[in-house]
């Protein structure tokens, strides 16, 4: 069924296109939540809050975006506020930050014998959460930069600064640890 149709058919109070929807993006919204959670039991908690957010929130959807890209931005809300009411921050986990280490270190660099996973976790974890997840949507999802701007409700220029600064500093901060050990 076309996405717009699927659409319609929730505005108007569908199951069935929720159910539809639900089959469709769960996946990745739960791995995003869990990406920016680092638990699995309270990125499932994010994953049932956002479809449940989605049949009244689906009433300000204007189109403009991909509705994968507006399931994001729900679901990144829905992490940053889990986050800020438990003022804590969280790391992303290993597996699959290859694409992430390429772009922070060069294709290069990310090859070297001596690189150290951990270490560019820790790098990470010390970002903020939205910068995290920002990073991992852009380099590991590759979702472009207008998307995230939709996402993020930041200009594009914004989000390229912000990465372009996580990348500078999780590269500083590598440096630094290497240079100390």
């Amino acid at each position: 069924m076309d996405e717009k149709v699927i659409l319609q058919h929730l505005m108007e109070g569908s199951r069935e296109a929720l159910a539809i929807i639900w089959q469709e993006h769960s996946a990745n919204v739960l791995n995003l939540a869990f990406r920016m959670m680092k638990d699995r039991d309270q990125a499932e908690d994010i994953l049932m809050d956002v479809f449940v957010q989605v049949p009244k929130a689906i009433q300000g959807f204007r189109g403009q975006s991909a509705l994968n890209t507006w399931l994001y931005r729900l679901t990144v809300n829905a992490c940053l506020m889990k986050l800020r009411a438990e003022k804590r921050h969280s790391e992303l986990e290993e597996e699959n930050l290859d694409t992430i280490i390429e772009e922070v270190l060069g294709k290069d660099e990310s090859r070297d014998e001596n690189f150290d996973a951990e270490l560019l976790e820790k790098g990470l974890g010390q970002l903020p959460a939205e910068t995290r997840s920002m990073l991992w949507l852009k380099d590991a999802e590759d979702l472009d930069v207008k998307d995230l701007a939709e996402i993020y409700k930041m200009p594009e220029g914004t989000i390229k600064a912000r990465l372009s600064r996580a990348r500078h500093f999780v590269r500083d901060y590598l440096k630094e640890r290497k240079n100390h050990d």
